[in-house]
């Protein structure tokens, strides 16, 4: 029976009421910026330090509102992250170029005029570089995999081989590559950014290692399992994604577990990874090279990499050990993770949890994981960040910010926030995904604005990747620049071709590329703290530093129209309205007009120059709109005078799905609420299974007010109430709650 129920905050108590009847008590009670509520704790205080946790504790549905809980924040929102390549950056070291190795290139992997090979940068010199860094408003480095690899891979020739600058390929992750430096070495690094406050993260693999194995019947091929099934020691057929996650995993026999028999290229290769466990080829899928589709995604090998059994609870348990030994090791705050969508979904509900813990234990509540899930599809990115990891790097807003900054319309950007629910549990939320345009896979966000805008001019392109870090900058998340792009570096694709040196380049690749905003070329040391584009980010980060509306704010997107895109940001604590517009056209001034939640209010310009200056401001009329002219190509940022007032009326909140008395027919079910009219709010909600006690799903902080229900563990017919609690700082709390119950799905 759906229940509507109100109260004050210090008066949560109250009788059961149904048929829709509303109690409100006199008590006051707290505003939105309150992070409790009586008989509501939740379960850590916000600090700039700490995850702030949308547990809570609260009586039953019968006796009480539902529960209410603070939006999910975590400190490393604070800190934009820079992507570098140690190989790329700076050289501090000569003497490790050849990782002390004699011999060419094929042996030791150096050949600065080769693409394709290692350039000399390394641990010294990024550390070297560090204040530069700090400068340009970075809070965070992420170096790509730091630990000895099979140094080239390739045929046996120059032309058709490579060798490991990247780090993908490590077969020791008991110590540094040699090419990049020594253990000492990098704790110097770590040491010397945590001295500028700033956070290490390390770049992570356990999808595969370097290439040592092959098979003996001299194929590649990929077998399925429906065609050559997996056996365990005594010949039985079994599924590992059955036994993913279990204690019943069979011993495995090398020589008839697999469709293929694995062995070693060269009898030395029998005891070259380390830990040793990893020289084990049952820790293997040995299965053949992925194709990419249906079940080789998770059990194929990536490229030849050697796939790791990440079903096989020894490999889960050796990775867990391994990298909570490194994060001890190195005193590293955070880890990306490389091809995280090719490892079963059980790999990561064991791993992400526990090296979090493993990092919380050592003082790093807010350790980092977020991982390379490369799809644009929500669903898909939000089911990892649904079983313990942070966040995911946000494909989806790269994809529209793509179409955006080279002049198309606001519709995808506003398609990519209003996908943000997706990501809303009791956890993690939007805020913490890792936004980013272009990267060393896909290519550069200058690559992208210069190949999506023929003919533009150097002005133009400028202006465009303005625009490309204005977005990434004040919008939700955790912004990215890629190392080179401070500085215009466009290159001429992705992989290889937008992996430039920052020191003054060898490789004729690189040499002839046109950098933006700049007469300069990677043939020139790139360190120019005078660069446009590293002033403009510089001048964003600083932004981001004194306000903290656009680190932790809601993000509350605008409905425009055309090349014009909105949204404003707020804070709880503060309560000030921040609102960004952006026009992505090259040659017209945009009108737009905007609904914001400040009615007769002035807003200040903090940034906008196109805009000159506006006497005495920009106000909002009765109605909270807001109408300002937007030069081509241009981004204001405008702060409103005064805080937003307290509603002076409570307010009202309806659960619109599901409906009372439905059944759930998806395990990811769509919960929403809809609040009574525009205004600041926040919605919590909750479940109780079965009678049982709420438990909080997720806080959303802007409509639509959304969370996405992961209720695939529970079994068919189980009945339960869906509760949502809305606070907005009028002094009273309203929840609303219907049943369900769980179907087929």
């Amino acid at each position: 029976m759906r229940r509507t129920v109100a109260a004050a905050a210090g008066c949560l108590l109250i009788s059961a009421c149904t048929g829709g009847e509303e109690r409100t008590s006199e008590t006051a009670a707290p505003d939105i910026t309150s992070s409790t509520a009586a008989s509501t704790t939740t379960a850590s205080t916000t600090t700039a330090s700490t995850t702030t946790a949308s547990t809570t504790t609260t009586v039953p549905l019968d006796q009480s509102l539902g529960p209410v809980a603070e939006p999910v924040r975590s400190s490393a929102t604070e800190r934009p992250i820079y992507f570098v390549l140690p190989d790329r950056f700076a050289n501090g070291d000569p003497s490790n170029d050849t990782a002390g190795l004699d011999g060419d290139q094929l042996v030791h992997g150096f050949d600065p005029t080769n693409r394709a090979f290692h350039h000399g940068g390394d641990l010294i010199g990024l550390r070297e570089r560090l204040p530069y860094l700090h400068d340009l408003g970075m809070r965070a480095i992420w170096i790509t995999p730091p630990f000895t690899n099979r140094f080239v891979q390739g045929d046996g020739t120059v032309a058709r081989s490579s060798s490991s600058y990247h780090g993908y390929w490590q077969i020791d992750w008991t110590r540094v590559d040699p090419h990049l430096g020594t253990e000492d070495d990098m704790h110097a690094l770590v040491a010397a950014a945590h001295d500028l406050d700033m956070h290490v993260y390390f770049d992570i693999v356990v999808n595969h290692t370097g290439d040592v194995i092959t098979y003996a019947e001299g194929s590649t091929v990929y077998h399925p399992q429906s065609a050559r099934p997996y056996l365990d020691a005594d010949g039985n057929e079994f599924d590992p994604a059955v036994l993913a996650g279990s204690d019943d995993f069979p011993p495995l026999d090398a020589a008839t577990s697999f469709p293929y028999t694995p062995t070693f290229r060269e009898p030395g290769d029998a005891s070259v990874k380390a830990p040793d466990w990893l020289n084990d080829l049952t820790s293997y899928h040995n299965r053949g090279d992925s194709t990419f589709s249906g079940e080789s995604d998770t059990l194929g090998d990536f490229y030849g990499l050697d796939d790791l059994f990440t079903e096989h609870p020894r490999v889960v348990a050796g990775m867990i050990e391994m990298y909570g030994d490194i994060i001890e090791r190195y005193d590293i705050d955070g880890v990306r993770v490389d091809t995280m969508k090719h490892v079963n979904i059980e790999f990561w509900e064991e791993f992400a949890p526990a090296i979090r813990a493993r990092a919380a234990a050592l003082g790093k509540p807010d350790f980092l994981v977020f991982g390379e899930v490369y799809t644009t599809d929500p669903i898909a990115q939000s089911s990892y960040t649904n079983v313990g990891v942070s966040s995911t790097l946000d494909f989806g807003l790269d994809s529209a910010v793509r179409g955006y900054v080279t002049g198309g319309t606001g519709d995808a950007v506003r398609q990519a926030f209003d996908d943000d629910d997706w990501f809303t549990d009791a956890d993690n939320n939007a805020s913490m995904q890792v936004t980013f345009v272009g990267n060393h896979d896909m290519g550069r966000a200058g690559y992208v604005v210069a190949t999506g805008s023929p003919g533009a001019d150097d002005a133009e392109l400028l202006a465009r990747l303005r625009l490309v870090n204005d977005l990434l900058f004040l919008s939700r998340g955790i912004p990215v620049v890629y190392y080179g792009d401070e500085q215009g570096f466009t290159g001429t694709g992705g992989d290889q071709f937008a992996r430039q040196d920052m020191f003054p380049s060898l490789t004729p690749d690189y040499i002839d590329d046109v950098s933006i905003g700049t007469t300069s070329s990677p043939a020139d040391d790139n360190f120019d703290p005078t660069h446009p584009l590293y002033e403009h980010i510089a001048g964003l980060a600083a932004l981001r530093r004194e306000h903290a509306a656009f680190v932790t704010g809601a993000h509350v997107v605008h409905t425009t129209d055309g090349p014009v895109l909105a949204f404003s940001r707020i804070d709880r604590d503060e309560r000030v309205e921040y609102v960004v517009l952006t026009n992505s056209d090259a040659s017209s001034t945009e009108t737009a007009t905007i609904d914001v939640l400040s009615p007769d209010t002035t807003f200040r310009v903090l940034r906008g120059d196109p805009l000159g200056d506006v006497p005495g401001g920009i106000r909002s009329d009765g109605s909270g709109q807001l109408v300002l002219q937007l030069p081509p190509l241009s981004t204001a940022v405008l702060r409103a005078d005064v805080p937003l007032a307290p509603p002076s009326d409570p307010p009202s909140i309806t659960l619109v799905r599901p409906d009372d008395g439905a059944e759930i027919p998806t395990p990811r079910y769509r919960i929403e609420a809809e609040v009574g009219d525009r205004r600041f709010a926040e919605v919590t909600f909750a479940v109780a299974v079965d009678g049982g006690e709420p438990e909080v799903l997720g806080v959303d902080d802007a409509p639509p007010y959304r969370v996405y229900w992961d209720n695939s563990a529970l079994p068919v017919g189980t009945v339960v109430e869906v509760v949502a609690t809305v606070s907005d700082g009028s002094g009273a709390l309203r929840s609303d709650v219907v049943s369900a119950t769980v179907g087929e799905r």
